[in-house]
């Protein structure tokens, strides 16, 4: 078995991040990175990264972003420096779990995971604020909400569902089912079998008149 590391006494810990603190100083004065800077040159980064909005519980010091699953921390480090001019100190990343979605309306449609997606805090040097939303933003995003309500209510209706409503929008999309009179299976049997008789009374009246017109242009 290999042999066990002693561990590191407090006050060696204490000169170390001591001495990082001191590089980043003077790295901050001359204007130079804070970090050690990837050897490999990238001219033309494919990579997409996407600004999130922060929860309640990130400070104005905090940023979120949604970055490839490739990434790891140095390169959104040298991404945000060498691209935005942006300092970031500490880092921290998180995989979202998949979520279970279906492709097709009930019962059809079969489960599956969506893909996930890799989100990583950065701590800044200067603070940053979201702009206020607008009116129209949140118009925007109520109305997503509820073409989200409607769809799903659609697509999971089976049965008697069809004719449901459905709760998006207030209710003011689909019209509310007319109440229907109740028949007995008996009654509305002999309906249709005296609409049926009258419908073959009917046809042969017409058909006899035209025979009497072939006859009568006959003489």
């Amino acid at each position: 078995m290999p042999p066990k590391r002693k561990p590191v006494e407090k006050s060696e810990r204490a000169k170390k991040s001591k001495a990082i603190v001191q590089l980043v100083k003077e790295a901050l004065e001359k204007d130079e990175p804070h970090f050690s800077v990837g050897s490999k040159k990238l001219f033309f980064p494919s990579a997409r990264i996407c600004l999130l909005r922060p929860n309640a519980k990130h400070t104005p010091y905090q940023a979120k972003f949604i970055v490839p699953k490739s990434f790891n921390k140095l390169d959104l480090r040298d991404y945000l420096y060498h691209i935005y001019n942006l300092r970031v100190l500490n880092i921290t990343s998180t995989l979202t779990p998949a979520k279970f979605d279906r492709s097709l309306p009930m019962p059809y449609r079969t489960r599956f995971r969506s893909p996930q997606f890799k989100k990583m805090t950065v701590d800044l040097m200067d603070p940053f604020v979201w702009p206020a939303e607008t009116k129209e933003f949140e118009q925007e995003l109520e109305l997503v909400e509820q073409l989200k309500i409607y769809g799903e209510d659609k697509n999971s209706a089976v049965g008697s569902d069809l004719l449901k409503p459905t709760k998006a929008f207030g209710g003011i999309i689909d019209q509310k089912p007319r109440a229907m009179n109740f028949i007995p299976k008996k009654l509305k049997r002999q309906m249709r079998n005296t609409k049926r008789r009258d419908v073959a009374h009917y046809r042969r009246l017409e058909t006899e008149k035209l025979i009497e017109q072939y006859v009568a242009l006959g003489h």
